[in-house]
């Protein structure tokens, strides 16, 4: 090859470019030192082809690229090159290689080959869902002399990585890269590697925080948890969660608690209610230690004896025997008096305290009229107090009707005094 440059100027370019590459690895070197980064260090073989270029004398571009008899190889260790992984697949570097020219295609040589490049690689791992093969893109510019001819490129490529091993910090790699140029004087070839490259400092999990500060290094995760994940997103990472899946509270070691009790779903009996810890989480609602599914009356409050329910008092049951006798109706009618609905309003209010009591209201008339009369208008009367109490919102299920017509007196009905005390209703209960 004809060079166009002077020999001393040329090698005085070469020895400049050396230089230059030797402080720019030797700078990158230090860096690798630095915590924050992951690094990546490759050392292999080369070979370079210029047949396959579609330069004169040589063939198309691809032709024979796999013509083993055109490549250039070097048989040691013969390229050095750093990368620095960026973000998002990206990873930028520089790379240091030399080879011996003993053939360009067909025609024999023996030139030296010098070349540094700086590359930017795309890594494709994200796609492929893998941790071992992980195909790759590359492009960049470098300057490369053929002997004692130099000129810059524009270099294009692919390859592959294979990792090794558990923590993957060991890989081969194959790439190949085409180098183009505009300048006359330069030389277009492919240059092939084949070499080791090993991580340092290496992110396994590829979460953005290095092995060395990573306590779960096998498992993306969160910087706010030393590189370990937080499945669930409720704070509480894995490893201290007791409900890794489904997000929790962090006084409750990442476990939820939905009714807000403070006692976990997983061990809350009524994990939708907000309960006591006494009772495993179910409610109290009436505060008489009987939790409410085993109450009878949950909204009041009663005696354990009793089912939850407060037992009717003496006084209260002398009481009803009073308000029986205020409870009045018109003569031969089922109409309630209004003092009646004054007395039937505290017969609701005792009903209310004492849950749990059932009454059969009984209906009374006097004695004058017909027997089957008396009969239907007693039945009428009961109705109408029965149907006042469920208006007023006790369950029907608390309440029952009997009638017994003029059979019951308890005044004479000889009387306009007695016959109205008979025109009633009792109130029979039931405990």
């Amino acid at each position: 090859m004809e060079p166009t440059l002077s020999s001393n100027s040329t090698c005085n370019k070469k020895n400049y470019v050396l230089l230059i590459t030797f402080v720019f690895l030797f700078h990158l070197n230090i860096n690798a030192q630095n915590e924050s980064s992951p690094w990546q260090f490759f050392i292999g073989i080369n070979a370079v082809d210029t047949f396959p270029t579609g330069i004169s004398g040589s063939g198309d571009l691809f032709e024979e690229f796999l013509n083993f008899d055109h490549w250039n190889v070097t048989p040691y260790p013969s390229v050095l090159g750093v990368k620095k992984y960026i973000d998002a697949g990206f990873s930028f570097g520089t790379r240091l290689s030399v080879n011996k020219i003993t053939a360009y295609g067909d025609q024999i040589a023996s030139d030296n080959y010098y070349n540094v490049d700086g590359v930017i690689s795309y890594n494709l791992r994200n796609i492929i869902k893998s941790k071992s093969f992980m195909p790759f893109l590359e492009i960049g510019g470098g300057y490369a002399i053929f002997d004692e001819q130099g000129a810059g490129y524009f270099n294009l490529g692919a390859g592959i990585e294979y990792w090794l091993g558990k923590n993957k910090k060991t890989g081969i790699i194959l790439e190949s890269l085409f180098k183009n140029t505009g300048e006359t004087y330069g030389v277009k070839h492919f240059q092939h590697m084949l070499g080791v490259a090993f991580l340092f400092h290496m992110d396994s999990d590829f979460d953005g925080i290095l092995d060395k500060k990573d306590k779960c290094p096998e498992i993306p995760g969160l910087a706010i948890f030393d590189g370990c994940p937080d499945t669930d997103g409720d704070g509480v990472q894995d490893n201290e969660d007791d409900c890794p899946e489904i997000p929790g509270l962090a006084l409750l070691n990442g476990c939820p608690d939905t009714d807000g009790d403070g006692i976990r779903d997983s061990e809350d009996e009524c994990p939708e209610i907000k309960g006591l810890l006494e009772f495993n989480g179910c409610p109290d609602r009436d505060g008489d230690g009987i939790r409410d599914s085993d109450d009878k009356c949950p909204e009041v409050f009663g005696l354990i004896e009793n089912d939850g329910c407060p037992k009717m008092t003496e006084q209260v049951k002398d009481r009803l025997k009073e308000i029986e006798q205020l409870i009045l109706f018109e003569t031969n009618k089922d109409t309630l008096t209004k003092q009646s609905l004054i007395s039937l309003d505290e017969v609701y209010l005792i009903l209310i305290q004492y849950p749990n009591i059932k009454v059969e209201i009984e209906g009374h008339t006097d004695g004058i009229g017909e027997l089957d009369y008396n009969q239907t208008l007693s039945e009428k009367r009961a109705a109408a107090v029965l149907r006042y109490l469920t208006e007023k919102g006790i369950p029907v299920s608390r309440l029952k009707n009997a009638s017994y017509g003029e059979t019951r007196p308890i005044r004479s009905n000889q009387t306009s005094e007695g016959r109205r005390y008979n025109r009633r209703v009792q109130f029979n209960l039931d405990q």
